[in-house]
């Protein structure tokens, strides 16, 4: 049995991966994969004619009374499948496996799937080609993807995605960023951050995953499923919504927030909402792009506000150094919050 015969066998059987009956179906509209079919039909029909040959030698003529043969006590159907069982099973698998692959190729025809969807699915197999965009502390951009989708890239921020992005739309994001989805319904647009994957076709959301121990999605428009990695949890935001997805087994919990405060960050606006100190940190090293050190206790209070565009870091920590209750020293991009000995 050649390979090919073997390979048609298998496909018929569901022994072959994914990958496999691709490329196998790939091979058949090759030259080469032509030609061996043809082969194969060839060398099945003259499997037929021989079989036809050999039955109507057997059985067509009449024993002469000059040398009379007794031949067994059975018909002539038996008879002739002692002497070639094999030969009838080959013609009878391989007619089988025709039948069955050209009624496949038949339906593949019908619903457009062959060969353009077999060859878009087989490049996907193949090794991504990853490209990518991202910022230094300090720097935010605005990156037009090859979907025409756009991607609003926070500071400190980074984004992966193919580069066959136009069949296969995923952005990994490591930091922040507001996505603004071009409407592809064939191909999903999916965001994976730290712990978390969104799926969308069409909509506009903001992703935060600066702090990977809690990832935070607020959508603006259309809609959004996000699958929690950690608990395997699935929630659908509407617009309007926002969640804080857990690393752990906690349930994600829904809740309202404002459309106009999902990203005031790509306008500019710097805003505290309900935040701890230690976030608020973070997000001042991103913004400005700086290293802050802190001597003392850190506040316990939470911190609420924006600051509009533009504004400086030395006003930032007045307004925060008076409601905490520190004092602040800057040298070029070094910032020390001293927290000691206030209360004194």
């Amino acid at each position: 049995m050649d390979n090919f015969t073997k390979k048609w066998q298998d496909f018929h059987e569901g022994k072959l991966s994914k990958k496999e009956v691709i490329e196998f179906l790939n091979f058949l509209e090759s030259d080469l994969g032509k030609s061996c079919y043809q082969k194969l039909l060839k060398a099945t029909w003259a499997e037929e004619e021989e079989i036809k040959s050999v039955k109507k030698t057997q059985f067509s003529k009449a024993p002469s009374s000059k040398s009379h043969i007794d031949l067994p006590s059975t018909n002539d159907k038996d008879f002739f499948n002692r002497f070639y069982p094999s030969k009838i099973a080959a013609f009878k698998s391989i007619f089988k496996y025709a039948a069955c692959l050209m009624a496949l190729l038949m339906v593949f025809k019908t619903i457009d799937f062959w060969p353009d969807r077999l060859m878009q699915e087989s490049k996907v197999e193949k090794e991504i080609v990853w490209l990518s965009k991202s910022n230094p502390q300090g720097i935010k951009s605005k990156i037009l993807l090859p979907d025409s989708s756009w991607v609003y890239l926070n500071s400190g921020s980074e984004i992966k995605y193919p580069e066959n992005f136009a069949i296969n739309r995923q952005v990994i994001l490591k930091g922040e960023a507001f996505f603004e989805v071009f409407s592809d319904k064939d191909h999903p647009f999916t965001v994976e951050a730290s712990h978390i994957k969104t799926q969308v076709l069409g909509t506009s959301f903001n992703v935060n995953s600066l702090f990977p121990e809690s990832v935070e999605i607020g959508l603006a428009t259309g809609s959004l499923k996000i699958l929690n990695g950690s608990s395997g949890e699935e929630l659908i935001l509407s617009p309007g919504e926002a969640s804080n997805i857990p690393t752990g087994k906690e349930e994600m919990i829904k809740y309202n927030i404002d459309p106009k405060k999902i990203a005031p960050w790509k306008e500019g606006v710097l805003h505290f909402n309900d935040e701890s100190f230690e976030r608020v940190v973070k997000k001042l090293e991103n913004w400005y792009g700086v290293e802050i050190t802190i001597e003392g206790d850190i506040p316990k209070e939470k911190c609420n506000g924006d600051f509009q565009k533009n504004t400086y870091l030395t006003n930032v920590l007045k307004v925060l150094g008076h409601a905490l209750n520190f004092n602040f020293d800057i040298n070029k991009n070094q910032v020390t919050i001293n927290t000691m000995n206030m209360n004194e």
